[in-house]
């Protein structure tokens, strides 16, 4: 289950993003991670290609996560994205924000792992 690929994380939480960022480098994942949509986005676009995954929080300040997607995928419309909820998404939504994968918050790091490396390896799923 391990990865050597760069994964931007998101999320509004400062102590969730860390804690993320940590879980995934305990498994090999280079890991930026942002606390604002806007400077994700501004992170992102200095280097596009340096990802290989976006995991996001749906539920942000400003932008939210299905906005930032949209916004990610004018510049790379093939970026995998795990977005992460703390409730249930309409399925619409998600279909058109085109993401790879939702988990619902809380989820433990097994889920975690398991999802990125899922998505990673192009097994995308609702």
């Amino acid at each position: 289950m391990e990865g050597n690929e760069t994964i931007l994380f998101v999320d509004d939480e400062e102590y969730l993003a860390e804690v993320g960022k940590e879980m995934l480098e305990d498994y090999g994942y280079e890991v930026d991670i942002e606390t604002d949509s806007a400077r994700a986005l501004n992170l992102f676009k200095a280097d596009p290609d340096r990802y290989h995954l976006m995991v996001s929080d749906y539920t942000m300040p400003g932008m939210k996560g299905d906005e930032l997607v949209s916004q990610i995928h004018a510049v790379r419309p093939h970026l995998p994205v795990i977005l992460c909820s703390g409730t249930h998404l309409d399925a619409g939504q998600v279909e058109k924000s085109q993401v790879s994968k939702v988990l619902l918050k809380p989820f433990d790091m097994d889920v975690l792992i398991s999802a990125v490396r899922e998505v990673l390896d192009g097994g995308v799923s609702g």
